[in-house]
């Protein structure tokens, strides 16, 4: 299975966050560049599966990682693709899920809810049920989803269950 190229963009994602006593900006620049550019040389990846003991089964991109869909970019058009509105400082913490081929499926995961969009910056990033995809930043290994149900300074995130379906926010 080829996913080191999005650990890669995970990694470089995360090194943007931490950063010196600067401006801040340029640490973020430098980050989302080094996630383009990780991008473009980056495999395809394989879309799966995990089953979470508090959150049933979520879908999952390099190395098990959980994949999850910000809230905001459900609004971000009326049109069935969304687009990114997850981006600069938002995307060090929130890596979009970007990839140079076409992901492939396993586990629950349904291959007719994967697709592409494109990003402002020309990067492809993958979708499901048509909500663009990101990996957090804090989740460093396999299985962890402490990105789900948050909500932090940028918005509301959440995981995507294999049906298309967000994973419950709890706020009914």
């Amino acid at each position: 299975m080829c996913t080191v190229g999005a650990l890669g963009i995970a990694a470089a994602a995360l090194a943007g966050c931490g950063g010196s006593s600067g401006t801040g900006a340029s640490t973020t620049a430098s980050a989302v560049s080094a996630t383009q550019a990780a991008a473009k040389s980056a495999p395809s990846l394989v879309i799966g599966t995990y089953k979470t003991p508090e959150d049933g089964t979520l879908i999952t991109g390099a190395n098990n990682r959980t994949l999850y869909v910000f809230k905001s970019d459900e609004k971000s058009t009326s049109s069935h693709e969304k687009f990114s509105t997850c981006n600069g400082a938002c995307a060090a913490v929130w890596p979009p899920v970007l990839v140079s081929g076409t992901p492939a499926v396993a586990g629950k995961a349904n291959a007719s809810s994967i697709g592409l969009t494109t990003r402002s910056d020309g990067t492809k990033q993958v979708t499901y049920n048509g909500l663009p995809l990101y990996y957090y930043a804090a989740d460093t290994k396999a299985g962890q989803a402490t990105g789900n149900h948050l909500k932090d300074g940028f918005g509301l995130w959440l995981g995507m269950l294999p049906s298309g379906k967000l994973a419950p926010d709890g706020s009914s």
